[in-house]
């Protein structure tokens, strides 16, 4: 009698943490095996503006986006469509080379950063691309992972 009982009651917990285990996963997206959610994430313009999107960061005088910067890219293209928001390009270089050339460099850099967001679904009317040259550099040009850091395009949301 008392073994029948107990399977019961093993039964009975196992079933409960199957049901817990799978609506904690139905919950978090996140989690292996749990749907992802693809609704609209709506923010405020406030907090669209307040946002810190990751610098892209180009390699020695190519304006090509970055293997490793597509992720982040179709993530901000995703929140202008959920969010009708804009956006402000900034194209960098670095110091080495001529004056007009990387002027011209950092322009083709903000260009290619537009043309991706578009080509994932934002509106390019909605997006204001400019160049800076090697003006405003965030690192030391001296160094090579300075002027790494200096080849870039920042992305900023704006009110």
């Amino acid at each position: 009698m008392k073994t029948n009982y107990l399977k019961s009651i093993t039964t009975a917990l196992a079933v409960l943490f199957c049901l817990v285990t799978f609506a904690a996963m139905a919950g978090n997206p996140d989690k292996p095996g749990a749907k992802k959610d693809d609704s609209p994430k709506k923010l405020s313009p406030k907090a669209l503006a307040n946002m810190k999107i990751k610098n892209i960061e180009f390699g020695f005088n190519k304006s090509t986006i970055p293997d490793n910067a597509h992720n982040n890219l179709k993530n901000v293209a995703k929140l202008m469509k959920d969010n009708n928001a804009s956006l402000k390009l900034g194209g960098y270089a670095d110091n080495k080379g001529a004056y007009v050339y990387n002027w011209m460099l950092s322009k083709a850099r903000a260009e290619a950063v537009k043309t991706y967001l578009v080509q994932n679904g934002a509106d390019s009317a909605r997006i204001a691309a400019t160049e800076y040259g090697y003006t405003h550099p965030v690192a030391s040009n001296k160094t090579i992972a300075g002027r790494q850091k200096n080849r870039r395009v920042e992305i900023h949301f704006t009110n």
